[in-house]
């Protein structure tokens, strides 16, 4: 729907030092933002109290210090948490598009790789570093699986828990930039058929493609009572054509470019938006799992409150110019 930035620059690799220092970067977010999550609870499948010892973990900042052996502490001088045989692990897997519209309303780093500040595909990979490093710190298995893009060091990371592992998330976050058609039914459809049933999934994805064709992959999510949340990140001048001028408009999934005069065609672009936001949301919905929209101008901590504690977002979706519309 929006302009997208044409480059010929080829990816960074993996190991250089511009992605280590995005890998800091990322890291660094996340910790920040985490840290300021922490007065919330996080609601996992765990319940009731432990009733049996099965082994320690490493303690990690975040964590209940209830839980600390002090013990183990005075003995080893080291920190750690006790772990109990009803505590049972929430496998979690984040989902997210890099697709080519995802470089649209942004800026670019040297090498392709998105602004991770100032663009809509770094907005996405923020998110997608911040929630894989709260759920780590919550003792959960997370895993990572990137459709379409390009450069990532790897593309698919199953569930899995431990430092070393949340490292190799940031790496193929750090490492990623976006491009490439994203084919949501087929990519929503081999997710959903390898994730285990009662897990928690959070699909990031600016959704754009027509919502009919790939709503209907939720259905997976469903059939194995997954706590699923599609997280719908946008940028508000895609949604409201806030242009002045006559321009040409194309999507950098494929596509002709097509004129549009956008104060001519304000009113009926508005009434499509309503009609694709209430499909989509509606969609997730019948399935079960949570619709969360994302403006990029909105403070991520906000995003980060509302899906975790299951906060309710009151949003303006559509700019002053337009009625709100109040989100469940």
């Amino acid at each position: 729907m929006a302009t997208a930035p044409r480059h010929d620059a080829k990816g960074a690799e993996p190991w250089d030092a511009r992605v280590l220092a995005r890998v800091r970067h990322l890291h660094l977010r996340a910790r920040t933002l985490t840290a300021e999550l922490l007065t919330g609870e996080h609601r996992s499948r765990r319940v009731g109290q432990a009733v049996e010892f099965a082994d320690y973990q490493e303690y990690l900042p975040g964590m209940d210090l209830r839980g600390l052996d002090w013990r183990v502490w005075g003995r080893t001088d080291k920190l750690v948490v006790k772990r109990f045989e009803t505590e049972t692990e929430l496998p979690c897997t984040i989902v997210l598009d890099l697709s080519g519209d995802l470089a649209t309303a942004g800026t670019t780093e040297a090498g392709g790789l998105p602004d991770l500040e100032r663009s809509k595909a770094g907005y996405a990979i923020t998110l997608a570093a911040t929630l894989a490093y709260y759920l780590h710190l919550h003792g959960e298995p997370v895993g990572l699986e990137l459709i379409a893009g390009s450069d990532a060091r790897f593309a698919s990371l199953p569930p899995r828990g431990g430092r070393n592992h949340v490292q190799l998330l940031f790496l193929a976050l750090a490492s990623a930039r976006p491009g490439g058609v994203a084919g949501l039914l087929p990519a929503l459809g081999r997710v959903g058929a390898r994730t285990r049933r009662r897990s928690w999934v959070g699909i990031i994805t600016d959704g754009m493609e027509e919502p009919s064709t790939w709503l209907p992959a939720l259905g997976a999510f469903a059939r194995r009572s997954t706590d699923l949340r599609l997280f719908h990140v946008f940028d508000r001048r895609e949604w409201k054509l806030a242009y002045d001028q006559p321009s040409m408009f194309y999507s950098p999934e494929g596509g002709e470019e097509l004129a549009v005069d956008p104060v001519g065609a304000a009113s009926a672009f508005a009434e499509v938006v309503r009609e694709y936001v209430d499909e989509v949301r509606g969609g997730v919905i019948r399935f079960g799992g949570r619709w969360i929209p994302v403006p990029t101008d909105l403070p991520m901590e906000q995003v980060l409150r509302s899906a975790i504690l299951d906060l309710p977002l009151e949003l303006d979706l559509f700019g002053a110019e337009l009625p709100a519309r109040k989100l469940p």
